[in-house]
């Protein structure tokens, strides 16, 4: 795992001075040890790409390189890069913004970084700080816009492409991009994100639950013939535990469980336990996340990153069902009025959405309060025009875009990582598709149906389909 800073300045003078404030960056803000090099230098000296961390392979890249990609210039997955032919500093974020890109432009000269506190610390807005992030802390993490702890440096959104020259950045949305149809669109969307695992020469490791998404994972790598087994996590006679047997017994997979340790005796936690928490928490998610997410701890100066199983999962099914919008609609009851369900869910929607942002409000200071609630203003707007699709675009932007991106680097700390539910091109197909065929998961069925129908009639261990009761008796407490 290694993480990237490109730099493209007027003169060579001032990316001299930037890639030294990069060399010298205090080694205590990056959550992985160095060391820190350029990798790459244009002729004129303008422009430079410095690494953080080993720049071995790690797991297989989701971003393949594309022609006008310089090797050397990539960053760990693929968002930033050089075009050697004119040594021009080029970013792309996916549709997800899962692998993010974070923007600061300082007199003379743009930094681009797939770290933040990097960006922040090269530029001297380290200890700058943005008081609408103060709402991260406090709402389950969800910042808004293109904010990151540190004023000056801004996340490019997501679907959005970057181009610097002489320290000019240009942004722009690219097109070109052309959705598929249907479930068929999607499952075969699916089948081609996980097909390139067939050609790595390390396992597959699936982890496997008793839910919804896992297991259409699971169907997508069989239905592409990458080899895989599956690993699940908890007691013999949990759901999750239960039903995952049962499908990798369908599918003729190797499946191991792991049980949790035995709980420690509850105490409370004195304050160097708290700090240390906090101190990891913002190192490994780049200071988006609250010390109340777990999401693993500081690796530590003599960490090394080993090359072990190539981790899957069902991260981001979500997408698939609506986002958030799934969890406020109500489908119209036999004896009720169409427009008394969207009634219910249009009221069920706004006050999901003021839970999920506004709920601590009172905890801010009147500046930040009113920085926080500035920032959240077109989604409120959104909201009252349409309260459901606001919230399915809500969740990829700030749940996926955010939350998933954070806890994303932390996990790629540790070990490879591939997610197939946030390739670009399932999430433009699934959302080609109308929003209420994904919230009532009749589209999660039909590609299940279509990759593994083998799997769709084994019961489900937690939330059971959409109009449908739960069908594994007695399995559940």
């Amino acid at each position: 795992m290694y993480f990237t800073l490109a730099i493209s300045a007027a003169t060579r003078y001032r990316c001299a001075a930037l890639v030294s404030a990069a060399q010298d960056t205090d080694t205590r803000v990056m959550p992985v040890p160095g060391p820190v090099r350029v990798a790459w230098r244009a002729p004129d000296e303008r422009t430079a790409v410095l690494y953080w961390g080993s720049d071995g392979s790690s797991g297989p890249a989701e971003t393949p390189a594309a022609p006008d990609r310089d090797r050397a210039g990539a960053s760990h997955a693929g968002t930033i890069w050089i075009s050697p032919a004119r040594a021009v500093l080029r970013a792309r974020t996916g549709l997800a913004r899962v692998d993010p890109v974070y923007l600061a432009e300082t007199p003379g000269a743009v930094v681009v970084s797939d770290r933040a506190c990097w960006a922040a610390a090269v530029t001297g807005r380290l200890g700058d700080h943005d008081p609408v992030m103060a709402g991260a802390f406090l709402s389950l993490g969800y910042p808004t816009g293109a904010a990151t702890p540190f004023r000056g440096v801004r996340a490019l959104a997501g679907d959005h492409g970057l181009r610097v020259t002489a320290g000019r950045a240009v942004i722009a949305r690219p097109g070109g991009r052309h959705a598929g149809t249907g479930d068929a669109g999607v499952a075969a969307a699916l089948v081609a994100a996980v097909r390139p695992l067939a050609e790595q020469t390390v396992p597959v490791e699936l982890s496997l639950t008793g839910g919804k998404d896992s297991r259409l994972i699971a169907a997508a790598l069989t239905a592409a013939e990458v080899p895989f087994r599956a690993r699940t996590h908890g007691f013999a006679s949990h759901p999750d535990v239960i039903i995952a047997r049962m499908i990798a017994e369908r599918l003729g997979l190797e499946h191991t469980v792991t049980e949790p340790r035995a709980a420690a005796p509850a105490q409370a936690p004195d304050r160097a336990e708290v700090l240390g928490r906090l101190r990891s928490a913002v190192l490994v998610s780049d200071g988006m996340l609250s010390a109340f997410e777990n999401i693993g701890s500081w690796v530590g100066p003599d960490h090394e990153t080993a090359v072990g199983p190539v981790q899957t999962g069902g991260h981001g099914g979500e997408l698939l069902r609506g986002g958030y919008a799934q969890t406020a609609w109500r489908s119209p009851a036999s004896r009720r009025p169409a427009s008394a369900a969207r009634a219910w869910s249009s009221a069920a929607a706004a006050e999901l959405f003021r839970r999920l942002t506004t709920r601590r409000l009172g905890l801010l200071r009147p500046d930040a309060a009113a920085a926080y609630l500035a920032s959240l203003a077109p989604w409120a707007a959104a909201i009252g025009a349409g309260p459901l699709r606001a919230l399915d675009d809500f969740y990829l932007v700030n749940r996926a875009g955010r939350w998933s991106a954070a806890a994303r680097q932390a996990y790629l700390i540790r070990a490879p990582l591939v997610q197939p539910l946030f390739s670009d091109q399932v999430i433009q197909t699934a959302r080609a598709v109308p929003l209420q065929q994904r919230m009532n998961d009749q589209l999660h069925r039909d590609v299940l149906a279509s990759l593994g129908p083998e799997l769709l009639e084994l019961p489900l261990a937690e939330h059971p389909w959409q109009g449908q009761r739960r069908v594994l008796a007695g399995v559940r407490p």
